[in-house]
């Protein structure tokens, strides 16, 4: 199990690349999607002036990377382990970027808007 998790990882590291890397078709919309997100999650969390650029790249990047994982051609269960594992490495990229009130508020706000 161990071996398949590790191979999606990496298959999914180089499918997807750098979270700086956006489309030009779908880069308008997800733009727009994380201003709007991090718009709702300043709201919940108090998100400070420094805070605000780097928490929506942060989003941005990962938005991406889960429509990616969503047009890949792989079974239901490949794509929710990816997806699992992504969430678990924007959680920990969430974690540096927030202190450590705004992360645990960030936790429950992720489940209402980001379902």
């Amino acid at each position: 199990m161990k071996h398949v998790i590790f191979l999606f990882t990496a298959l999914l590291m180089t499918q997807l690349g750098s979270a700086n890397n956006l489309p030009q078709d779908g880069e308008g919309l997800i733009k727009a999607k994380a201003k709007e997100l991090t718009k709702k999650y300043t709201a919940e969390l108090g998100l400070e002036a420094g805070q605000m650029a780097d928490f929506e790249q942060t989003i941005a990047g990962y938005l991406l990377k889960k429509s990616k994982i969503g047009k890949m051609n792989l079974s239901p269960a490949d794509k929710t382990v990816m997806l699992k594992q992504l969430n678990g490495q924007e959680n920990e990229d969430m974690a540096a970027l927030l202190h450590k009130g705004q992360y645990k508020k960030y936790l429950k706000a992720k489940m209402k808007l980001q379902p």
